[in-house]
């Protein structure tokens, strides 16, 4: 598995978060690319796999930093990525996953540090009180 995760599939909020593609534009591509074909549940929410997660970092790169229109986009998507293209893709995909682990954790350290500092306060303010009388 390619992410240092237990889950098989992601909600379109993680894909967008992973991949810094807009929910709204995630859905539009899934209409204009018929690749990017997530799953669904039960409810009738997305279910992204690793390959579908691949597939946006594709079309994202093919339109946002080779400046390709859509439709030529779907052309080259259409015609395949060869496997180390999808490598390529999957390497990309763990370090996104391995930077968010990393900034969730350094925000519980920043969490526990204020944490702690409001309850060093509230004891200094409590035993100022306890002179006061």
């Amino acid at each position: 598995m390619p992410f240092e995760s237990n889950k098989s599939y992601y909600s379109i909020g993680e894909v967008s978060k992973i991949t810094g593609v807009p929910a709204y534009l995630l859905r539009y591509w899934e209409r204009f690319f018929k690749e990017l074909n997530p799953g669904r549940d039960t409810r009738d929410n997305r279910r992204y796999t690793n390959k579908d997660i691949a597939m946006t970092l594709t079309i994202k790169e093919l339109v946002y930093e080779k400046g390709y229109k859509l439709e030529k986009a779907s052309e080259i998507v259409k015609g395949g990525a060869d496997d180390s293209d999808s490598d390529e893709r999957v390497e990309e995909i763990m370090k996104l996953r391995k930077q968010m682990g990393k900034e969730k954790k350094d925000h519980v350290i920043a969490h526990q540090r204020r944490k702690e500092l409001l309850q060093e306060i509230k004891g200094d303010i409590e035993e100022i009180l306890r002179m006061l009388g």
